[in-house]
């Protein structure tokens, strides 16, 4: 039976750092990829939150305007003739609806606004979940181009891999630190044309 000779070392000490090498990055890019999961949840939770807030804000001036009905129906009963049990319930009515509405206006105030906001939570999530894919794909093409070196023995394909996975720690790091779009200027209607006076 033939001996097989066992290589007193695995590989080369530059196979070595290499190796090293493409497990940091694999290690960032694990990081990487859990947070740019995280920003996707994120940006889905906040898109159901926004359309419900929203959904809940249609109900609220859907009831408000069936409120203004009625207390148009009212106003144009209480024009008829009558009986004075029947304005004072039509009175009482009509106060209950108008107090009603006035809640209806400051909830649907406050139910927009937090809708409004929870939607720009959702665009900023979706924009750092996009960053981050960018950065994981591009330490993925670094971890790619550190193997090259083990395949091809040459060190220009670990520098570039390295430098590669340097730009995608960065643009991790952008993605982590990105603020929300400032807000549009609300644009305004451009004045109406007066004509001109007849002489």
């Amino acid at each position: 039976m033939a001996e097989v000779e066992i290589p007193t070392e695995a590989g080369s000490k530059e196979d070595k750092k290499v190796g090293i090498k493409i497990a940091i990055i694999a290690v960032v890019m694990a990081i990487v990829s859990s947070y740019g999961k995280n920003a996707a949840n994120d940006m889905i939770i906040n898109e159901v939150k926004a359309s419900n807030g929203y959904a809940w804000y249609q109900a609220k001036r859907i009831r408000g305007a069936l409120n203004d009905q009625a207390i148009s129906q009212i106003d144009l009963d209480l024009l008829g003739s009558p009986t004075d049990a029947q304005r004072e319930a039509m009175g009482k009515l009509k106060k209950k609806l108008q107090e009603k509405n006035a809640e209806y206006k400051k909830e649907n105030d406050d139910i927009l606004k937090e809708a409004d906001t929870t939607k720009a939570e959702a665009a900023l999530a979706g924009k750092k979940n996009d960053a981050f894919d960018r950065a994981e794909i591009a330490l993925q093409v670094a971890v790619v181009l550190c193997s090259l070196t083990l395949l091809t023995g040459s060190s220009v394909f670990s520098r570039a891999g390295v430098a590669l996975a340097a730009l995608g720690v960065v643009l991790a790091v952008m993605a982590f630190f990105k603020k929300p779009d400032p807000p549009k200027p609300e644009v305004q209607p451009p004045p109406a044309a007066t004509a001109p006076a007849k002489s």
